[in-house]
């Protein structure tokens, strides 16, 4: 699933190439991956291009948004050419180059022939008009109201083991499982601690982890692990996958001390860790 750090480089670098831009036209394939009225969209301007969490939007006017979900397996891909919408590389899950694809579920088509493909295998993303952006319950991790205190306060007063507190939008909006592991990883707790348990200083260690590994992701252009679903705006892969050190690397020596990393399974979520860099303590 594509978390914050995806998602991030998504905009930016639709941020480049669509940005003032006027759609001319909204092919709806799937109609359940697009909701509302689209002709509400045409001949209107991409003004701005919004993330909050694992949400974005394209602002068209002052009040009225074209929201994106990408959930499991959405990817958006954006072609210069529309009559010649070719890439570099065979996107995932479509076996062609060209598209659109056998996963294309919206097109969309700018004033200067350049449009996007909006592609979901497993139809569970969307794109949906509104009169405001969507948005997460939970505070965005890069956003200003994620402060030192704020952690504090909802580590403190939660009963949850720590990964799955990470992973919970209604609290902290954007980290999913990938940067979970890697981020426990980071400031050596182990997944299985029990949040309120955590020290003062494990919490600030935790706190500047987050930090630091959803910027990792987003500098290294998101992460596209095993399944490959995620691709950036022109078909290629994220590059933050290698430099994974737990994730999916359940049998391989840890990096740091060569302890064979271990997968166990709680909440419903695979989580890898190195047993003597992560010791199980307080749980």
């Amino acid at each position: 699933m594509p978390e914050l750090p995806e998602v991030e480089t998504i905009r930016r670098q639709l941020n480049k190439h669509i940005l003032e831009k006027t759609i001319v036209g909204i092919k709806v394939i799937s109609k359940k991956s697009f909701i509302g009225d689209s002709s509400r969209l045409i001949n209107k301007k991409v003004i701005k291009i919004l993330r909050f969490g694992k949400y974005f939007c394209f602002q068209l006017t002052k009040n009225l948004f074209l929201n994106f979900h990408l959930k499991m397996t959405g990817q958006l891909l954006y072609a210069r050419d529309m009559n010649k919408a070719q890439f570099n590389t065979k996107i995932p899950f479509t076996k062609t180059d060209t598209m659109p694809g056998k996963t294309t579920r919206v097109i969309i088509n700018f004033n200067d022939n350049s449009g996007l493909f909006f592609n979901d295998l497993r139809k569970f993303g969307w794109a949906k008009v509104g009169n405001k952006p969507e948005q997460p319950k939970g505070v965005d991790v890069l956003s200003k109201e994620f402060t030192i205190h704020y952690f504090i306060k909802i580590v403190r007063t939660s009963k949850k083991r720590i990964k799955i507190l990470l992973i919970d939008q209604d609290k902290l909006s954007g980290i999913g499982n990938i940067y979970a592991n890697e981020i426990l990883f980071n400031a050596r707790i182990n997944p299985l601690r029990v949040s309120l348990f955590l020290k003062p200083l494990e919490i600030s260690k935790l706190f500047q982890a987050i930090k630091k590994i959803i910027e990792q992701g987003i500098r290294f252009g998101g992460s596209s692990s095993a399944d490959e679903a995620f691709i950036q705006t022109d078909g290629s892969k994220g590059r933050f996958q290698q430099r994974l050190y737990v994730y999916q690397r359940e049998d391989k020596s840890c990096h740091v001390c060569k302890t064979l990393i271990k997968r166990i399974k709680h909440g419903g979520r695979s989580s890898f860790y190195c047993p003597n860099c992560q010791p199980i303590i307080h749980i």
